[in-house]
């Protein structure tokens, strides 16, 4: 008895099952768009995030001691270069510097009797020399002394912006002592550090390109100005420096930025089209339109570049990998091209 409902249900099924094949067999090749498979030398590009710095930076110091009398700044406020900044006072320089003139118009005076002298032999030779080497020792005291009065005000050494004041109005300075901190942001550096597999492709003056996040828009051209020979053990990585121009000081000092870094490589690359990849429980693959049957290749995926995606399996250059419509495919299926992507 048993046999027998097996019997009825394998003929009540069997109905079902051929009709299921025969609509498979009729069903329409699908739909699909293809791409050429391309081959040609293929940039190697990767983006490291690194921080904005100042092309010039520095410590404004006073080279002589002071009282500070004046202020022409304010943190914040832009310089030019020789702008005054601040302004000291040392009376005890101030009268160094009157006592070292009067000594230098002595000696000057003297000179010039003894040369008149000389003429007429009225004094020595030695007499002559000894006031010459006195009028220069004068006039290299009184020089000195200028240019320590000179340093009384505090001057820009370069364009830029006043981020720090060290110093108020009624504080003395010691010689030495900062006053404050210019940054000059018309040019600035973005200081990255680069992967040690790829810092020996990289070349002085190669151009890169500068995004940042935080101020959107187009990404700006850079070139690599120095590769440090030294790097950092812990993270093998080498400190690179890529410098552009910021002619309207939008990108400021300490902001992240990413840089892109492009590596040409000599060897010529497969490359497929970035819709072409489909993603299997066996890894990545590439279907191929050929007789109008749609052929799967198993790929190793490699570096992105302008929509191309670079790979290893087998293909070659000029064969056709579908592109839209691959969703669904399985190996074997009919397929009908009906465009050719550009």
């Amino acid at each position: 008895m048993p046999s027998n409902r097996l019997l009825l249900a394998i003929l009540l099924c069997s109905p079902s099952l051929l009709s299921s094949d025969l609509s498979a067999q009729e069903r329409p090749p699908t739909p699909v768009i293809v791409a050429e498979v391309l081959t040609k030398p293929f940039a190697e590009e990767f983006s490291v995030l690194g921080r904005i710095q100042p092309r010039r930076a520095s410590l404004v110091a006073t080279e002589t001691e002071g009282l500070t009398v004046q202020r022409f700044i304010d943190s914040g406020q832009t310089v030019k270069r020789g702008d005054p900044l601040f302004l000291l006072k040392n009376d005890e320089l101030a009268a160094a510097l009157a006592e070292a003139e009067a000594d230098f118009a002595l000696r000057q005076a003297n000179h010039r009797q003894s040369i008149k002298l000389r003429e007429t032999d009225t004094v020595s030779e030695q007499a002559l020399r000894d006031d010459a080497y006195e009028l220069a020792r004068a006039r290299a005291k009184l020089s000195g002394l200028k240019a320590q009065v000179d340093n009384l005000s505090i001057r820009a050494p370069f364009p830029g912006h006043i981020i720090q004041t060290f110093t108020s109005v009624g504080q003395w300075v010691s010689r030495g002592g900062d006053i404050a901190r210019v940054i000059y942001t018309d040019t600035v550096r973005v200081y990255v550090n680069v992967p040690e597999q790829h810092v020996s492709h990289l070349q002085l003056g190669a151009e890169t390109e500068i995004s940042v996040d935080a101020l959107g828009g187009a990404p700006v051209k850079g070139r690599i100005i120095a590769i440090l020979a030294e790097g950092y053990q812990e993270s093998r990585t080498f400190p690179v420096i890529v410098q552009t121009a910021n002619p309207d000081g939008m990108m400021r000092s300490n902001m992240s930025a990413r840089v892109q870094f492009r590596i040409a490589k000599e060897r010529e690359s497969i490359l497929v089209h970035k819709d072409a990849l489909v993603s299997g429980p066996m890894g990545q693959v590439v279907y191929l339109a050929r007789d109008g049957k749609a052929i799967s290749r198993p790929v190793q995926t490699g570096l992105a570049h302008q929509g191309f995606v670079a790979v290893s399996g087998d293909l070659q250059a000029g064969d056709l990998a579908v592109v839209r419509g691959n969703e669904r495919l399985r190996d074997g299926q009919a397929i009908r091209i009906i465009r050719k992507h550009q």
